[in-house]
């Protein structure tokens, strides 16, 4: 075993690179989602720099020198904590590493939405457009009313940048908080009283499907959701009923249950529903953040620290 062997699944900036080979670490790569080089070249690895590629429990095994898995980024649904603890692998994530890109791209989505961007957009491409046409009558920002379901460091920057809008934040979440500008309120208020309902909660066994037929049918009509926070929480079939049939206005989505959509899916070519692919931590920043975070968590690990960012 190479006590100082770190493998990385897919990418991860440089600067985390350099920081590991110039403190003497050996580093391995493989691709993300590709099983077979992973465990192949991570066999001797003590720490393995995880992406949103699920982590099987079968891999335990098959990797018996793993001490540290560091998931680069927030989510960490993709690995199994309760067996990591089991075996006696550390799991770590990056807390707040990719906070402000993900709050500007839910801004960005309900602009989108709001101002019918992409409809504007196309119409130019195709030599349709004409002066202030009606069928692209947008609604403004200001003075709109915007449920937060979770109040995590995402939330609250997308609060922070609501407020400048000169908009109204309704906030839900399991554990009742001071806020800067909204204001606490029952998940079935936040769902009658919202124009914009923005999901900023992780994806566990408890919040999966929480957007259901339900939760759509209690929503205004003229409600638009906001996803960038994880597919599992939308019930994909529900919403695209809940749409076409008057129960909610629209959606802008960051993340959807196929990360490459099959072309049959009702989510796409929808005029009232905006899909971008998983982009929301995707910005140079943030991956440079991100990369401190990990660096930092793995060499706590390697100074025989408990880890910094540690989730177990």
């Amino acid at each position: 075993m190479s006590k100082k062997r770190i493998h990385i699944v897919g990418d991860l900036h440089e600067v985390a690179i350099q920081k590991f080979t110039s403190a003497g670490y050996d580093v391995s790569h493989s691709p993300n989602y590709d099983e077979k080089k992973l465990l192949s070249l991570a066999y001797e690895a003590a720490v393995i720099v995880m992406t949103d590629m699920v982590f099987d429990e079968n891999w335990f095994d098959a990797l018996p020198n793993l001490k540290l898995i560091a998931r680069r980024g927030v989510g960490y649904d993709n690995i199994p904590v309760e067996s990591a603890t089991q075996h006696g692998v550390w799991v770590t994530n990056t807390p707040g590493a990719n906070a402000i890109a993900v709050a500007e791209l839910a801004v960005t989505l309900i602009l989108t939405v709001l101002r019918k961007v992409n409809q504007a957009a196309n119409s130019v491409q195709k030599g349709e457009v004409l002066t202030y046409p009606a069928s692209l009558m947008g609604h403004n920002l200001s003075g709109k009313i915007i449920g937060l379901i979770g109040y995590g460091q995402i939330a609250q920057n997308v609060e922070k940048i609501l407020h400048g809008f000169g908009a109204h934040v309704l906030v839900y979440s399991r554990t009742k908080r001071d806020t800067l500008y909204g204001q606490f309120v029952s998940y079935d208020t936040l769902l009658a009283q919202s124009d914009i309902i923005s999901l900023h909660i992780p994806a566990t066994p408890e919040t999966s499907g929480i957007l259901n037929h339900e939760a759509f049918s209690k929503m205004k009509t003229n409600a638009i959701l906001i996803n960038t926070a994880r597919a599992a929480l939308v019930d994909e079939e529900a919403l695209v009923e809940a749409i076409n049939t008057g129960k909610i206005a629209g959606a802008g989505l960051d993340t959807t249950s196929y990360e490459t959509i099959k072309t049959a899916s009702p989510l796409l070519n929808h005029d009232q529903i905006v899909i971008t692919p998983h982009i929301g931590a995707n910005t140079v920043e943030s991956e440079y953040l991100t990369a401190e975070k990990v660096v930092a968590s793995v060499l706590d690990f390697f100074d025989n620290q408990k880890p910094i960012y540690r989730l177990n």
